[in-house]
């Protein structure tokens, strides 16, 4: 059953940076622990499984976990790390969600508006520059850091390179058309070590249902013409 609205649920909006010549805004930084946590509360999400949009481990360590009945709880000291452990299908649902919140039509980027919101206006390989800078986008590490952990490149953005791979909207393009059930990642991980998968035109894909501790999202806003 879904709750009506929590008050709680705004106290963490997302911070948009507006990108690519003014077409649409982009969320500052992949959406937070804490930014999914008020999306679950709201929802009712936090009292039983919903495996299509979520599953989170048992044991500490990303922000959000589950016990044995399902019912899902936040490490508050945590909750500055990207949201993981969430389908594309979860992601799609935040964002509808945040839209109705807030007036406004959200969504996940395309890839091709991930990657020119990554380039700048530079058309950079990373966010960050033309130089793989390896200690600040792939440090040793066996989980996600917090979302605020590298500089903002020249648009505002914060993680674009690294940490943790976000959910895009495309699905993967074969010969024979798009391939069912498959999304595009882009950034690179902490799971990775060589320069090429970090780079702004590199595209990974995953099922769109896995719920790995790697893959995170962010939003975009469309800017709807006056």
């Amino acid at each position: 059953m879904t709750r009506t609205h929590d008050p709680a649920a705004t106290q963490h909006p997302p911070l948009f940076t507006t990108v690519d010549a003014g077409r649409f805004d982009l969320a500052t930084c992949p959406t937070t622990v804490a930014q999914y946590w008020h999306y679950l509360l709201d929802q009712g999400l936090d009292q039983e499984p919903a495996p299509r949009l979520h599953a989170f481990p048992r044991q500490a360590g990303t922000g959000l976990r589950t016990d044995r009945q399902g019912r899902v709880t936040l490490d508050d000291e945590l909750s500055t790390l990207p949201a993981t452990g969430v389908t594309w299908h979860g992601a799609v649902a935040y964002c509808t969600w945040l839209g109705a919140l807030t007036g406004t039509h959200c969504r996940l980027p395309s890839a091709a508006e991930w990657q020119r919101a990554a380039s700048g206006p530079r058309g950079w390989r990373w966010s960050l520059g033309n130089e793989f800078d390896r200690p600040l986008y792939a440090p040793e590490a066996t989980g996600p850091r917090p979302v605020t952990h590298l500089p903002a490149g020249p648009t505002g953005l914060r993680g674009m390179t690294g940490n943790v791979f976000e959910w895009c909207s495309d699905p993967l393009a074969s010969p024979d058309g798009p391939v069912p059930g498959s999304r595009a990642v882009k950034g690179g991980a902490y799971t990775l070590r060589n320069p090429e998968s970090f780079e702004n035109g590199t595209t990974f894909t995953s099922d769109a249902l896995s719920t790995l501790p790697y893959i995170g999202f962010r939003v975009l806003r469309e800017r709807r013409p006056r």
